[in-house]
């Protein structure tokens, strides 16, 4: 069976961080999401796949190539400027040919390891005609529910909330085993959801798997450090490169790791899980703890503290500096003093301008959301919750008190 991963999204409501990159090359723990979904389906035998590209696909294409590196034989379909999920489908039909199904992935997904296999699973098991792999979501209000009946089959896909009268907390997990009869219901006009309910209506047997492990769709800011968390949750064990400098009196508690040319300083406490990319440098008497992500290259100077964060390639906190609950791009220069706040007072939850509508975020506790190639000034104080596009440089002192969306 061949394998359909769909990345072609522009990824809008990721502002800052989707404006240098496609949405599934962000990093995490030094690999691309996508990269981390193409690992999987290797270790399930799948690995004849496509990736449709849109929105700079280029950057797919060149990280990952033909597949050879990484064990797979990757071919490449573009969807042009055409947005959305039917057009990245639609792409995808040449190269499914005369295969009777495939497997179809969303790249923004991050979940534990067998969401795959789970899928396989339940078409095999259930000799179904198609297979929807489904998650519970306590709000459903930015997924396509989905109701199933006492059998476990699939009986309405791609409901909205404002269907009042569903009441099934099921939404798709993002993985599909899909009849190639998909593409003649797409290109009359259905929406993927409609096009699976006309197959329902038509006879075919739609299964569902069942995801109750761990699962993130990465469509807001803050999933990012969501699934930053998962993943680092699942580390288990201390992994340091041969040739990693450790300074005296280095702290490490809990699982760490710490990939090859990085040097850690004097009095720094490492609290895992986390991880630091190569050739990095972590300061003297500096903390960083509690499921930090820190990229290649990355330097984080004396005394600061990096808390709950990720950190892009090649970024520069330097002294005295507070990050928490935040992300900070790839070549970002936080200078001395900068405090990403991350909780409001009193105490609520934070809220985030995301496509012009300020959303709770489900969070009492997060930071700043900072883009790439950022120059932040000395003694910067940057308030909860809030966002400065790629390439911005901020006089020193500024309090920032709303997000910044063009550089300044």
């Amino acid at each position: 069976m061949k394998a359909v991963i769909l990345a072609g999204g522009k990824g809008i409501d990721l502002f800052p961080l989707t404006q240098t990159r496609p949405k599934p090359m962000i990093t995490l723990l030094g690999k691309p999401i996508l990269e981390y979904l193409i690992e999987e389906l290797k270790e399930v035998g799948l690995t004849d796949i496509l990736i449709v590209t849109g929105y700079k696909g280029e950057q797919i294409r060149n990280y990952f190539g033909k597949g050879k590196d990484f064990g797979v034989c990757i071919h490449y379909a573009n969807q042009g400027d055409k947005e959305g999920i039917v057009a990245a489908i639609l792409a995808a039909e040449e190269y499914i040919n005369d295969d009777s199904r495939f497997l179809l992935l969303f790249s923004d997904i991050v979940s534990e390891k067998g969401l795959i296999q789970r899928t396989l699973n339940a078409y095999e098991n259930t000799q179904s005609d198609m297979t929807m792999t489904l998650t519970l979501q306590g709000d459903t209000g930015n997924f396509g529910i989905v109701e199933i009946d006492s059998m476990g089959m699939v009986k309405k896909a791609g409901i909205k909330t404002a269907e009042l009268s569903s009441r099934s907390k099921y939404v798709d997990a993002g993985c599909f085993i899909i009849k190639t009869d998909i593409f003649e219901e797409i290109r009359n006009g259905a929406s993927l959801g409609q096009a699976i309910n006309n197959r329902i209506e038509k006879g075919d047997k739609v299964a569902a798997a069942i995801w109750e492990k761990e699962w993130i769709d990465i469509g807001k800011p803050w999933n990012i450090i969501e699934a930053n968390k998962l993943l680092l949750s699942k580390v288990k064990e201390t992994r340091i490169a041969k040739d990693v400098i450790i300074g005296a009196n280095v702290e490490l508690k809990n699982s760490v790791i710490i990939e090859k040319g990085t040097e850690i300083s004097a009095g720094a406490v490492l609290n895992g899980p986390l991880y630091i990319g190569p050739n990095s440098y972590i300061g003297n008497n500096t903390l960083i703890r509690d499921h930090c992500s820190i990229g290649e290259g990355t330097v984080v100077g004396f005394g600061s503290e990096i808390k709950n964060s990720v950190l892009f390639e090649g970024a520069k906190i330097f002294g005295l500096c507070y990050v928490g609950d935040s992300v900070i791009g790839k070549n970002t220069i936080l200078s001395s003093g900068v405090i990403t706040v991350n909780t409001e007072t009193p105490r609520k939850e934070i809220e985030m301008d995301v496509g012009g509508k300020d959303l709770s975020t489900g969070f009492t506790k997060l930071g700043a959301i900072i883009g790439d190639n950022c120059e932040i000034g000395v003694n910067c104080l940057i308030y909860p919750g809030r966002k400065i596009a790629s390439g911005s440089v901020i006089s020193p002192g500024t309090s920032v008190k709303t997000d910044i969306k063009n550089k300044s």
